[in-house]
């Protein structure tokens, strides 16, 4: 086999291996208890109001600030961890949860600084939490979806 072949072989095996750990983590990540409609409003919350403060890190490190970006990281992990805990606690529909996504934009709209920075904080600790709970199978899916978001949004446009 030729060497150009076997690296194109290399590259599917990393690529299965990635796949196989996502479906692993995919399924032992099980909820606790089923989630109240409450429970997805409140990620919807969190998701929009950290997505504030990625998109403003993001800024910052385009300008030239690169010191933001662990801080980015930091945020779009925490984010990623809260998405799949709600995926795994039953919400599926992709088009409902970009619904309340999009509602939860709309009401944050209105907010002050101050609740701005107070739901932010009860999300970052919320997001901890769960983060303290996942094993290393989950960890590997949220840092890689993490790293994706990421390099999507430094990309040059």
């Amino acid at each position: 086999m030729g060497a150009i072949a076997l690296s194109a072989v290399r590259r599917r095996a990393r690529g299965i291996g990635l796949w196989g750990a996502c479906l692993v983590a995919a399924l032992s990540w099980q909820p606790t208890i089923a989630a109240p409609e409450d429970s997805y409003d409140d990620t919807a919350n969190c998701i929009a109001v950290m997505e504030v403060t990625a998109d403003e890190l993001a800024r910052q490190i385009k300008a030239g600030d690169k010191d933001r970006e662990p801080a980015l990281r930091t945020e779009l992990v925490r984010a990623a961890a809260l998405v799949g805990r709600v995926y795994f606690d039953g919400m599926h529909d992709e088009h409902a949860a970009r619904a309340r996504l999009n509602e939860a934009r709309e009401r944050q709209k209105a907010w002050d600084d101050a609740r701005r920075n107070r739901v932010h904080g009860a999300c970052l600790q919320r997001a901890d939490a769960e983060l303290a709970g996942v094993s290393s199978a989950e960890r590997l899916v949220i840092d890689k979806v993490a790293e994706v978001r990421m390099r999507r949004m430094l990309k040059e446009p």
